[in-house]
């Protein structure tokens, strides 16, 4: 049985982060994030908007490993979906891009619960 809570956060990497920038901005985001948890069993979904220059600047294999070793050192965090931008989010696309999260997120909530608290796979029947 899972006893913790799920949650979802929203974060969009700032236009003026760098490349250069951008492992260090990230590790301290995440680590606040990771803070947040209230217990060991909570589960943290990250979605994260990055601008394309900045993705495209440090290459695919470099932004795989700085994800991967963020979430390797934040026990909470599940997993960073990554969102590839043009141009930064207004505020409103935020706000509509953390209730997208928190629907997909109550949509998991609700199935885990139907299973009797265990994660089952999708029958894969459309």
């Amino acid at each position: 049985m899972i006893q913790g809570q799920f949650r979802s956060t929203v974060l969009q990497i700032p236009a003026e982060v760098t490349p250069l920038k951008f492992r260090g901005y990230l590790r301290k985001e995440i680590q606040e994030v990771q803070a947040t948890a209230q217990s060991p069993e909570d589960i943290i979904v990250v979605r994260l908007f990055v601008l394309e220059k900045v993705l495209f600047g440090l290459g695919a294999k470099k932004v795989d490993s700085v994800l991967q070793g963020v979430v390797e050192k934040c026990p909470n965090i599940q997993r960073i979906e990554l969102e590839a931008l043009t141009r930064p989010l207004t505020a409103e696309e935020m706000q509509e891009a953390a209730a997208e999260a928190q629907a997909t997120l109550q949509a998991l909530s609700e199935k885990v619960m139907a299973s009797g608290g265990k994660l089952v796979a999708d029958s894969g029947a459309n």
